[in-house]
């Protein structure tokens, strides 16, 4: 069940580096980028979760609109990640 969660807050995050982009849902991309830091640092000893720390990290960054080619690769890992914890 809380990998389905992680799945979910995953997807929303993808979706929040695509939102942004437009200015839309700041508030909630915050929320995310706290989350995917949070859970990064509880499992750290994992090489997956410094990815996820560094797309918390800069979704913070594109909250306060720096954007790179980096957003699409964060897009691409967070959807990924959601589409394995969702269904398979």
């Amino acid at each position: 069940m809380i990998v389905k969660i992680f799945g979910i807050l995953d997807l929303l995050a993808a979706l929040s580096f695509i939102l942004l982009q437009w200015g839309i849902g700041e508030g909630l991309a915050t929320f995310l980028a706290i989350y995917l830091i949070i859970k990064s640092i509880i499992f750290i000893m994992d090489f997956t979760s410094w990815i996820d720390l560094l797309a918390g990290v800069y979704l913070l960054l594109v909250i306060f609109n720096i954007h790179s080619i980096f957003s699409i690769i964060f897009i691409l890992w967070l959807g990924q990640k959601a589409f394995f914890s969702l269904f398979v």
